[in-house]
């Protein structure tokens, strides 16, 4: 009885020991896919690469108090699709100064989307932009 007390108690406090740290986590490492893969490509086949093939930045810009980015999203699946997405916005340092987000909640397959999106902190100087985070999921 005791072992079993002292193996369950062991277990917890590994969990909250490993439930205490957060590691910052490298830009797109977070980029999913949900639903079914659509690409022929085994399950086990990592989707990140996918769904961030699906968007691209094509305006970068802080002339203004707010920057303004360019994204275009494309559906590149056979089924509608709900994408989310965050850009990353870093100093001329490569500092990150803030992020812009883009929301869709319904793209068709093939369908293409370009939206300017504004960051949102004001970055004074050149900027740099990249996809943090990108996902795509069932339509709402």
């Amino acid at each position: 009885m005791k072992r079993t007390t002292a193996g369950v108690l062991f277990a917890v406090l590994a969990l909250t020991l490993t439930a205490c740290g957060e590691e910052k986590q490298p830009a797109g490492s977070d980029v999913v896919q949900t639903g079914a893969a659509t690409s022929g490509a085994p399950a086990s086949a990592a989707p990140e690469a996918d769904v961030a093939a699906d968007v691209k930045v094509t305006k970068c810009d802080s002339n203004s108090y707010t920057p303004k980015i360019t994204i275009e999203v494309t559906n590149s699946t056979g089924e509608d699709a709900r994408y989310a997405v965050t850009i990353a916005i870093k100093d001329a340092d490569g500092k990150a100064s803030g992020e812009a987000l883009f929301a869709k909640n319904r793209m068709r397959p093939g369908q293409t989307v370009t939206e300017e999106i504004p960051g949102d902190t004001p970055v004074k100087g050149k900027i740099t932009c990249e996809v943090a985070r990108a996902k795509r999921l069932p339509p709402k």
